[in-house]
Protein backbone atom coordinates (compact mmCIF):
# COMPACT_ATOMS: atom_id res chain seq x y z
CA UNK A 1 0.00 0.00 0.00
CA UNK A 2 1.34 3.91 -0.93
CA UNK A 3 1.25 6.07 2.22
CA UNK A 4 -1.01 8.98 2.16
CA UNK A 5 1.41 11.56 2.68
CA UNK A 6 5.75 11.41 2.65
CA UNK A 7 6.06 11.21 5.81
CA UNK A 8 3.90 7.78 6.52
CA UNK A 9 1.63 9.32 8.22
CA UNK A 10 -2.20 8.88 7.62
CA UNK A 11 -4.31 12.29 6.85
CA UNK A 12 -5.56 12.63 10.48
CA UNK A 13 -2.36 12.34 12.07
CA UNK A 14 -1.74 15.70 9.91
CA UNK A 15 -4.30 17.14 10.97
CA UNK A 16 -4.25 16.36 14.51
CA UNK A 17 -0.60 17.74 14.20
CA UNK A 18 -1.74 20.97 12.93
CA UNK A 19 -4.21 21.25 15.63
CA UNK A 20 -1.68 21.26 18.29
CA UNK A 21 1.09 23.21 16.27
CA UNK A 22 -1.82 26.12 15.95
CA UNK A 23 -3.00 25.81 19.94
CA UNK A 24 0.72 25.74 20.28
CA UNK A 25 1.26 29.42 18.86
CA UNK A 26 -1.89 30.32 20.59
CA UNK A 27 -0.47 29.66 24.03
CA UNK A 28 2.33 31.74 23.18
CA UNK A 29 0.55 34.58 21.99
CA UNK A 30 -1.19 34.23 24.97
CA UNK A 31 1.92 34.44 27.52
CA UNK A 32 3.64 37.16 25.01
CA UNK A 33 0.58 39.36 26.06
CA UNK A 34 0.67 38.63 29.11
CA UNK A 35 4.41 39.26 29.23
CA UNK A 36 3.89 42.98 27.51
CA UNK A 37 0.94 43.80 29.95
CA UNK A 38 3.29 43.06 33.18
CA UNK A 39 6.01 45.08 31.93
CA UNK A 40 3.91 48.14 31.13
CA UNK A 41 2.21 47.87 34.48
CA UNK A 42 5.83 47.62 35.91
CA UNK A 43 6.99 50.67 33.98
CA UNK A 44 4.11 52.75 34.73
CA UNK A 45 3.95 52.02 38.22
CA UNK A 46 7.89 52.80 38.37
CA UNK A 47 7.13 56.23 36.18
CA UNK A 48 4.46 56.90 39.00
CA UNK A 49 6.93 55.43 41.47
CA UNK A 50 9.14 58.05 40.43
CA UNK A 51 7.16 60.87 39.73
CA UNK A 52 6.51 60.74 43.97
CA UNK A 53 9.93 60.69 44.65
CA UNK A 54 10.74 63.26 47.45
CA UNK A 55 14.31 63.94 46.03
CA UNK A 56 13.33 64.67 42.74
CA UNK A 57 10.83 67.55 43.79
CA UNK A 58 11.60 71.67 43.63
CA UNK A 59 10.60 72.84 47.15
CA UNK A 60 11.58 76.55 46.48
CA UNK A 61 13.61 79.35 44.64
CA UNK A 62 17.11 77.66 46.04
CA UNK A 63 16.58 74.86 43.81
CA UNK A 64 16.05 77.04 40.31
CA UNK A 65 19.14 78.58 38.94
CA UNK A 66 19.34 81.57 36.21
CA UNK A 67 21.69 81.60 33.63
CA UNK A 68 22.47 84.58 30.88
CA UNK A 69 20.44 87.24 32.53
CA UNK A 70 23.08 90.57 32.76
CA UNK A 71 20.34 93.37 32.74
CA UNK A 72 17.29 91.89 35.14
CA UNK A 73 17.53 90.54 38.56
CA UNK A 74 16.85 87.20 39.62
CA UNK A 75 14.41 87.57 41.72
CA UNK A 76 12.16 89.39 38.82
CA UNK A 77 13.02 86.60 36.89
CA UNK A 78 12.58 84.23 39.60
CA UNK A 79 8.74 86.20 40.45
CA UNK A 80 7.46 85.34 37.18
CA UNK A 81 8.04 81.35 36.77
CA UNK A 82 4.83 79.38 36.60
CA UNK A 83 5.83 77.09 39.59
CA UNK A 84 3.97 75.92 42.76
CA UNK A 85 6.21 74.88 45.48
CA UNK A 86 6.43 72.07 46.50
CA UNK A 87 6.42 70.80 42.66
CA UNK A 88 7.65 68.11 40.94
CA UNK A 89 10.37 67.95 38.62
CA UNK A 90 9.35 65.72 35.83
CA UNK A 91 6.13 67.18 35.92
CA UNK A 92 7.03 69.68 34.80
CA UNK A 93 6.12 71.74 31.63
CA UNK A 94 8.88 73.51 29.86
CA UNK A 95 7.12 74.69 27.03
CA UNK A 96 4.54 76.30 29.97
CA UNK A 97 7.68 78.44 30.92
CA UNK A 98 9.26 79.29 28.32
CA UNK A 99 6.19 81.14 27.08
CA UNK A 100 5.13 82.75 30.47
CA UNK A 101 8.56 84.15 30.57
CA UNK A 102 8.64 85.31 26.66
CA UNK A 103 5.57 87.25 26.96
CA UNK A 104 5.95 88.74 29.96
CA UNK A 105 9.56 89.98 30.23
CA UNK A 106 12.20 91.64 27.56
CA UNK A 107 12.92 88.23 26.60
CA UNK A 108 14.72 87.20 23.34
CA UNK A 109 15.14 83.50 24.22
CA UNK A 110 14.31 81.14 26.86
CA UNK A 111 15.64 77.94 27.12
CA UNK A 112 14.69 75.31 30.20
CA UNK A 113 16.69 72.18 31.54
CA UNK A 114 16.15 69.71 34.62
CA UNK A 115 19.00 68.39 36.44
CA UNK A 116 17.62 65.17 38.86
CA UNK A 117 20.79 64.57 40.98
CA UNK A 118 20.65 66.78 42.64
CA UNK A 119 17.08 68.29 41.80
CA UNK A 120 17.94 71.63 39.88
CA UNK A 121 15.56 73.51 37.20
CA UNK A 122 18.13 75.66 35.23
CA UNK A 123 16.57 78.54 33.29
CA UNK A 124 18.91 79.61 31.11
CA UNK A 125 17.89 83.49 29.21
CA UNK A 126 18.80 86.01 26.40
CA UNK A 127 17.45 89.41 27.15
CA UNK A 128 16.97 92.63 24.85
CA UNK A 129 17.95 95.95 25.94
CA UNK A 130 15.61 98.68 26.94
CA UNK A 131 15.32 101.33 24.55
CA UNK A 132 12.69 103.41 25.62
CA UNK A 133 10.85 104.36 29.17
CA UNK A 134 6.99 104.47 29.76
CA UNK A 135 5.40 105.80 32.82
CA UNK A 136 2.18 105.07 35.00
CA UNK A 137 1.62 106.06 38.35
CA UNK A 138 2.31 103.28 40.23
CA UNK A 139 0.52 100.45 38.37
CA UNK A 140 0.72 96.38 38.22
CA UNK A 141 1.36 95.58 34.18
CA UNK A 142 -0.52 92.27 32.97
CA UNK A 143 1.22 90.07 30.46
CA UNK A 144 -0.93 88.15 27.57
CA UNK A 145 -0.83 84.87 30.40
CA UNK A 146 -2.42 87.08 33.46
CA UNK A 147 0.93 87.59 35.26
CA UNK A 148 1.89 90.31 37.37
CA UNK A 149 4.34 93.18 37.70
CA UNK A 150 4.55 95.56 39.83
CA UNK A 151 3.87 98.41 41.42
CA UNK A 152 5.82 100.77 39.55
CA UNK A 153 5.98 104.21 38.01
CA UNK A 154 8.49 103.62 35.72
CA UNK A 155 8.73 101.08 33.02
CA UNK A 156 11.99 100.08 30.54
CA UNK A 157 10.46 98.88 27.30
CA UNK A 158 12.59 97.11 24.57
CA UNK A 159 12.32 97.25 20.87
CA UNK A 160 9.38 94.66 20.79
CA UNK A 161 7.45 96.71 23.42
CA UNK A 162 7.62 94.10 26.08
CA UNK A 163 8.19 95.50 29.75
CA UNK A 164 9.75 95.61 32.92
CA UNK A 165 9.65 97.58 36.10
CA UNK A 166 12.86 100.31 36.33
CA UNK A 167 13.25 98.09 39.72
CA UNK A 168 13.74 94.32 37.87
CA UNK A 169 16.79 95.63 36.45
CA UNK A 170 20.69 95.58 38.37
CA UNK A 171 22.02 98.58 39.36
CA UNK A 172 24.51 98.49 36.42
CA UNK A 173 22.10 97.74 34.26
CA UNK A 174 20.33 101.17 34.69
CA UNK A 175 23.46 103.56 34.69
CA UNK A 176 22.65 105.05 31.23
CA UNK A 177 18.32 105.19 31.14
CA UNK A 178 16.77 105.48 27.62
CA UNK A 179 15.73 108.95 26.70
CA UNK A 180 13.13 108.02 24.56
CA UNK A 181 9.72 108.60 26.56
CA UNK A 182 6.30 107.03 26.16
CA UNK A 183 3.49 107.99 27.64
CA UNK A 184 -0.24 106.35 27.72
CA UNK A 185 1.76 102.87 26.31
CA UNK A 186 -0.51 101.05 28.76
CA UNK A 187 -4.06 100.43 28.90
CA UNK A 188 -6.24 99.60 31.86
CA UNK A 189 -7.66 96.35 32.49
CA UNK A 190 -11.05 94.95 32.74
CA UNK A 191 -12.29 92.85 36.06
CA UNK A 192 -8.74 93.28 36.94
CA UNK A 193 -7.39 91.47 40.22
CA UNK A 194 -5.89 94.65 41.83
CA UNK A 195 -6.24 98.79 41.20
CA UNK A 196 -4.20 100.33 39.27
CA UNK A 197 -3.71 97.30 36.80
CA UNK A 198 -2.96 98.07 33.37
CA UNK A 199 -1.80 95.99 30.01
CA UNK A 200 0.22 96.83 27.19
CA UNK A 201 -2.38 97.01 24.14
CA UNK A 202 -1.15 94.99 21.37
CA UNK A 203 -2.18 97.93 18.65
CA UNK A 204 0.16 100.36 20.24
CA UNK A 205 2.32 97.21 20.57
CA UNK A 206 2.72 97.06 16.82
CA UNK A 207 2.68 100.90 16.42
CA UNK A 208 5.93 100.99 18.45
CA UNK A 209 7.48 97.99 16.56
CA UNK A 210 7.30 99.09 13.37
CA UNK A 211 8.63 102.99 14.78
CA UNK A 212 11.17 101.36 16.40
CA UNK A 213 12.40 99.20 13.38
CA UNK A 214 12.39 102.91 11.16
CA UNK A 215 13.97 104.56 14.33
CA UNK A 216 16.99 101.46 13.66
CA UNK A 217 17.00 102.59 9.93
CA UNK A 218 17.23 106.12 10.07
CA UNK A 219 17.95 109.08 11.89
CA UNK A 220 14.35 109.67 13.00
CA UNK A 221 14.07 113.00 15.52
CA UNK A 222 11.62 111.61 17.63
CA UNK A 223 12.37 112.10 21.57
CA UNK A 224 8.55 110.38 22.84
CA UNK A 225 5.54 109.15 21.62
CA UNK A 226 1.75 110.13 23.32
CA UNK A 227 -0.79 107.41 23.05
CA UNK A 228 -3.05 109.52 26.04
CA UNK A 229 -5.63 110.72 23.28
CA UNK A 230 -6.78 107.92 21.49
CA UNK A 231 -7.95 110.11 18.71
CA UNK A 232 -3.96 111.36 18.36
CA UNK A 233 -0.62 110.05 18.60
CA UNK A 234 1.80 112.71 18.85
CA UNK A 235 5.05 112.10 17.97
CA UNK A 236 7.72 114.49 20.34
CA UNK A 237 10.32 115.77 18.28
CA UNK A 238 13.37 117.86 19.17
CA UNK A 239 11.77 120.97 17.21
CA UNK A 240 7.80 120.68 17.70
CA UNK A 241 4.91 117.89 18.09
CA UNK A 242 4.06 116.27 15.33
CA UNK A 243 0.24 115.05 15.42
CA UNK A 244 -0.29 111.60 13.52
CA UNK A 245 -4.41 111.09 14.10
CA UNK A 246 -5.68 107.97 14.32
CA UNK A 247 -2.87 105.68 13.13
CA UNK A 248 -3.21 102.15 11.78
CA UNK A 249 0.31 100.53 12.22
CA UNK A 250 0.34 98.16 9.05
CA UNK A 251 -1.60 101.13 6.65
CA UNK A 252 0.48 103.06 3.95
CA UNK A 253 -0.25 106.07 5.74
CA UNK A 254 1.61 105.11 8.45
CA UNK A 255 4.09 104.46 6.56
CA UNK A 256 3.94 107.97 4.55
CA UNK A 257 3.56 110.14 8.33
CA UNK A 258 6.79 108.04 9.43
CA UNK A 259 8.65 109.33 6.07
CA UNK A 260 7.43 112.81 6.54
CA UNK A 261 8.82 112.90 10.12
CA UNK A 262 12.09 112.26 8.67
CA UNK A 263 12.08 114.91 6.90
CA UNK A 264 11.46 117.22 9.64
CA UNK A 265 15.34 118.37 10.24
CA UNK A 266 14.42 120.89 7.14
CA UNK A 267 11.99 122.59 9.00
CA UNK A 268 14.79 125.74 10.54
CA UNK A 269 15.49 126.41 6.81
CA UNK A 270 11.30 127.68 6.67
CA UNK A 271 10.46 128.18 9.87
CA UNK A 272 11.72 129.42 13.21
CA UNK A 273 10.48 126.45 15.62
CA UNK A 274 9.38 128.31 18.39
CA UNK A 275 6.79 129.77 16.40
CA UNK A 276 5.14 126.39 15.76
CA UNK A 277 2.63 124.56 18.11
CA UNK A 278 2.29 121.63 15.97
CA UNK A 279 3.08 120.04 12.90
CA UNK A 280 -0.62 118.18 11.66
CA UNK A 281 1.00 114.50 9.65
CA UNK A 282 -2.73 113.04 9.98
CA UNK A 283 -3.01 113.60 5.80
CA UNK A 284 0.96 112.99 5.90
CA UNK A 285 0.40 114.27 0.91
CA UNK A 286 -0.74 117.53 3.03
CA UNK A 287 1.05 118.53 5.97
CA UNK A 288 0.28 121.31 8.11
CA UNK A 289 1.86 123.67 10.42
CA UNK A 290 0.16 125.23 12.69
CA UNK A 291 1.98 128.56 14.31
CA UNK A 292 1.36 129.95 17.95
CA UNK A 293 -1.11 132.60 18.39
CA UNK A 294 -2.70 132.14 14.97
CA UNK A 295 -6.05 130.59 14.76
CA UNK A 296 -5.57 129.16 11.50
CA UNK A 297 -3.36 126.25 10.19
CA UNK A 298 -0.59 127.09 6.73
CA UNK A 299 0.50 124.78 4.91
CA UNK A 300 4.10 123.36 5.71
CA UNK A 301 6.59 124.32 2.63
CA UNK A 302 7.95 121.35 1.33
CA UNK A 303 11.40 120.72 0.20
CA UNK A 304 12.40 120.35 -3.71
Amino acid sequence: MVNPTPQGTTAHDAIRERRRQLQSKRRWRQLAGLWRTSVLLTLTGGLVWGLTLPYWIIRGPEQVVIRGNQLLKREALQAQLPLQYPESLLRLRPQEIIHVLETTLPLQRVTIARQLFPPTLIVEVQERKPVAVATCNQCWVMSETGRLQGPASRWLVDGLGFVAPLSSYQASAVKSMPTLQLQGYFVPVKEAPRPQTLAVDSDRQQQWQQIHRILQQQDLPITGLDWRNEQNLVVQTPLVPVHLGVVQWNSPTFNKQLSALARLKELPQYLDPRQVAFIDLVNPDEPLVQLRQQPTQQPLPRSN
